[in-house]
């Protein structure tokens, strides 16, 4: 199904004139109020508007998506809002909303959801798409923008929906040092290993830098408070400057291709132990799956 499909001259909504989102949503509510069959327009948008306090959905540069999986409904609903001036996220706030995209769909139709709004994700991350949106004059010109860029709203849930960009890598000559210098940086517990070539071989965890400084006798002592006696990862402190990242990585990490359904992906994690997996195409690494984004995004919604 293609994502241009979804919208017509009813439920887009060019220049939104509100004073902040809940305001937004009512009107957007409004637009599509006759095909909410037995729910009033009201409950809705009150279900949305507590949706976006208590898990609000923003894609970055002005987007929004309120959303919501209701009963009572047979199909999937959506509006589409612009507002070139931008509208307050949240009263007082200098977080302006430019594009606010409504999503509702069926209780149980979860991928359905996920997919609509992973296929809003690819519209809205190109720069000229947002402008043109955001710009445009006339819902026809809205709807033949969404349509020139051909995107679908796929029928399954697969491991490129759920994947979150890596911002930070090792290379396989860094030293320890330098590994501890990226990972400071680093939110996430694993570190990618790439090499020259932009291959993907494996990763460093906290663990694993962790482990160096401490001397693999150190296990079979069951009194942990000898440990105190001593001196604090002299280990570490020995080798940070000789030991390269490619000594201590794991190359043997959970991979999987972009196409694999979520289903797959969370029995390999589940399986092996993993925390994440590492989503690969041709050695490249395309981004990583945690285990928290499959509660996040998929469970939920």
């Amino acid at each position: 199904m293609k994502l241009a499909a979804l919208y017509n001259e009813q439920n887009v909504l060019i220049h939104l004139d509100a004073p902040d989102m809940d305001e937004a949503i009512h009107q957007l509510i409004a637009a599509i109020a006759d095909q909410l069959g037995r729910l009033t327009p009201e409950a809705v948008a009150e279900i949305l508007i507590r949706t976006e306090e208590e898990l609000p959905v923003g894609m970055g540069h002005g987007v929004r998506v309120p959303h919501a999986r209701l009963g009572g409904i047979t199909r999937l609903i959506t509006a589409i809002g612009t507002s070139q001036e931008g509208i307050p996220v949240t009263p007082g706030s200098e977080e302006r909303a430019h594009l606010i995209f409504l999503v509702l769909t069926p209780k149980t139709q979860s991928t359905l959801m996920l997919q609509t709004m992973a296929s809003i994700a690819r519209l809205v991350s190109n720069e000229d798409n947002r402008r043109a949106l955001i710009t445009t004059r006339s819902p026809q010109k809205i709807i033949h923008t969404i349509e020139e860029t051909g995107i679908e709203v796929k029928k399954a849930i697969v491991a490129a929906d759920l994947i979150t960009p890596y911002e930070f890598n090792a290379n396989p000559d860094m030293t320890l040092r330098q590994v501890v210098q990226v990972m400071v940086n680093c939110r996430e517990e694993g570190l990618p290993v790439i090499d020259a070539d932009g291959d993907f071989l494996g990763d460093l965890s906290t663990r694993m830098v962790i482990e160096v400084g401490l001397p693999k006798y150190m296990n079979l002592i069951s009194n942990p408070n000898i440990l105190t006696e001593f001196e604090p990862f002299e280990a570490f402190y020995k080798k940070e400057d000789s030991v390269k990242a490619s000594e201590i990585m794991n190359s043997n990490v959970l991979r999987l291709p972009p196409e694999t359904p979520v289903e797959i992906v969370a029995h390999e994690m589940l399986a092996k132990r993993c925390e994440r997996a590492y989503i690969v195409e041709d050695k490249k690494l395309l981004g990583i799956v945690y285990r928290k984004d499959i509660v996040r995004k998929v469970l939920n919604l």
